[in-house]
């Protein structure tokens, strides 16, 4: 049975999600389903962040379309398409606590590899491998239908190839769309979207658009290399505190 406090807690956490995608260009799923898996079943919280995490890709992807970089959208949707199915039946087979425990680590791994990789100070630039590139976006679909938090791989090409600010969110928020809108319809068919998730998701829609518009004023006002790191280390302690929950 789903009571007001779920709900409240659903819109909150989408709410900040929302706000992270669009300041940065990825992390909607990063924070949104380590938290949502404190209030609802690991399963619903990623059914709930691929349905939201849709729209808010939607809206960046509308509103930045110019930015959006062809060449690297269309080798990373590739492996993304290729990767989606395989994702859906690993959610579909996994136990609700391993899953849980998955999401921890994979968050935790994540917020480091984003940290050391755009910490850096190096970007290759050059004309990307057309096989690694075809490989991080099937393991990008492979995420988003099994645990929801594709955006790493997505992350670690783009800022590889140099791509900032609104070219980087443009380009990184289609790709993520395209592991959302194909992720949807399959997790469908395979009866893991209930009604009562599809409700929560389309509660929960409004709190998502006010992220947008609170993520869209944010991006204009703060230094984008702090919200980076609060956005980081925020990551980081999810990541820990859903490993904890899952094996307390």
């Amino acid at each position: 049975m789903i009571t007001l406090t779920t709900v409240a807690a659903v819109c909150g956490i989408v709410f900040l999600a929302s706000v992270l995608q669009r300041t940065v260009g990825f992390g909607f799923a990063l924070l949104a389903v380590p938290l949502l898996t404190f209030a609802v079943p690991s399963k619903t919280a990623v059914v709930i962040a691929l349905l939201d995490g849709t729209a808010t890709s939607s809206w960046i992807v509308g509103h930045l379309r110019r930015h959006v970089e062809t060449e690297a959208t269309r080798r990373l949707g590739l492996g993304v398409v290729l990767g989606v199915p395989l994702g859906a039946v690993i959610l579909r087979v996994i136990a609700p606590e391993a899953l849980q425990a998955l999401v921890g680590v994979t968050t935790c791994v994540a917020a480091a590899w984003i940290i050391g990789t755009s910490r850096s100070g190096h970007t290759d630039v050059a004309p990307a491998a057309r096989w690694r590139t075809l490989t991080l976006g099937f393991v990008s679909g492979v995420l988003a239908t099994s645990v929801a938090t594709s955006g790493p791989p997505v992350v670690y090409e783009l800022r590889r190839r140099g791509l900032e600010g609104d070219a980087f969110r443009a380009t990184a928020s289609a790709v993520l769309l395209i592991g959302d809108v194909l992720g949807i319809p399959i997790l469908a068919a395979a009866g893991l979207i209930p009604a009562a998730t599809v409700g929560l998701a389309a509660i929960s829609l409004v709190a998502c658009i006010a992220g947008v518009g609170a993520g869209s004023w944010i991006s204009g006002r703060m230094e984008a290399s702090h919200f980076v790191w609060a956005a980081d280390a925020l990551l980081l302690i999810t990541g820990v505190a859903t490993i904890v929950r899952a094996v307390v």
